[in-house]
């Protein structure tokens, strides 16, 4: 990526040249204009990805040259540093879709903060661009130029689709607007979560690398919050799968497909009440170390809380507290043999506030306390 500095004063510019290590960042280039002109021509030559310019110059001042680059739709990121603080100059940079508004002296840790989120939504945006021609090759069934569109990554990755489904009673009007209202809602709260989503058809589809979590993990984690969101939001339900992990782009289309067929099981294969089951003990698998009180599950899922429990125990044969606490239990036993955490740590993950009560019911489903149950293994 390539960064460009404006400022009419050559020590700021030279100070602000130093002032990071941008190479670390990802910038691999740094421009510098001493005015407002050069910035625009630097800007037309070279297209770089970040701007960090001063407003007040006497030829050409940031707010024109941000007009300027709106007009031209040059596609930079614009970070405005001013020693005014004036809220109609920065009320009017923001408008005009400046990235952030800082006051000089700048700290270094702001300005890299800024610089680093421009980072990666470049490279978020980047990606989806790669991935939309992806999937308009599947539309155009061109399914052999899938290798050479976007290179391999080698970052495991999980694909999840989700479908609207709409009422068949509705109007074409009502359903069209229930459908983009939804689809806008889920692919604005992936984006915000750094995932790559894009629509496709009736589907939308996102990317989800890992983090801190597993790909896996965090791909189910997410795709339930996200149904959730739209469900309470739009009152009707916004199924999803997950294909993955993934190694390859390459298989993208393939497990496009593989959701999309999943999705579009006949009714008498997938019930909406099984459908609901397996939603539930998805949230509980990805929420187990929360506190997932009967009232918080009813909630959640929009029940009752003595219906919740009757269509719990009904579906999965055993009443929900005990079944939280055997997921509970597996996962104790899990971290136990594969950690070095403490007991008590342990405890706290898997959703209990009192060690001493953790103790009890583990050694009530597995006959050894915590520490027996390690050291005999």
């Amino acid at each position: 990526m390539k960064l460009l500095i404006v400022d009419d004063e050559p020590i700021i510019v030279r100070g602000l040249a130093h002032l990071l290590d941008y190479q670390s960042l990802g910038y691999t280039q740094v421009l510098t204009a001493g005015s407002g002109y050069d910035a625009l021509r630097l800007l037309r030559q070279h297209r770089p990805e970040a701007v960090i310019s001063d407003i007040a110059m006497p030829d050409l001042n940031g707010l024109e040259l941000l007009r300027l680059i709106r007009e031209e739709q040059i596609a930079t990121s614009v970070v405005f540093l001013s020693g005014y603080r004036s809220f109609d100059y920065a009320q009017e940079a923001l408008q005009l879709g400046a990235k952030s508004y800082l006051l000089k002296p700048v700290e270094a840790s702001a300005l890299e903060s800024e610089l680093t989120r421009i980072g990666r939504e470049h490279r978020a945006r980047a990606e989806q661009n790669r991935l939309q021609k992806h999937m308009q090759a599947l539309e155009s069934e061109e399914q052999e130029h899938f290798p050479h569109t976007l290179p391999s990554d080698d970052r495991p990755f999980c694909l999840v689709c989700f479908h609207l489904a709409l009422q068949e009673a509705n109007s074409r009007l009502a359903d069209g607007l229930k459908h983009f209202s939804a689809i806008s809602k889920a692919e604005a709260y992936l984006a915000a979560q750094g995932c790559v989503a894009f629509p496709k058809g009736d589907y939308l589809c996102a990317v989800v690398y890992g983090e801190k979590e597993d790909c896996a993990t965090r791909a189910a984690r997410l795709a339930s919050e996200c149904s959730r969101m739209i469900e309470g939001a739009m009152a009707c339900p916004f199924n999803h799968v997950t294909e993955g992990p993934l190694t390859s782009t390459r298989q993208i289309p393939a497990a496009f497909e593989a959701c999309r067929a999943r999705l579009n099981l006949p009714a008498s294969a997938a019930p909406a009440e099984d459908s609901m089951i397996d939603r539930i003990k998805e949230y509980i698998a990805v929420h187990y170390g929360e506190d997932l009180t009967l009232e918080h599950m009813s909630e959640t899922f929009a029940m009752n809380a003595n219906y919740f429990s009757s269509f719990f125990h009904q579906k999965v044969g055993v009443r929900y507290k005990d079944y939280l606490t055997r997921v509970r239990m597996t996962e104790a036993k899990r971290l136990l043999l594969q950690t070095d955490l403490m007991v008590y740590e342990i405890s706290q993950r898997v959703g209990f506030t009192d060690i001493r009560y953790f103790s009890q019911t583990f050694a009530r489903h597995t006959g050894e306390k915590p520490k027996d149950y390690r050291k005999r293994r």
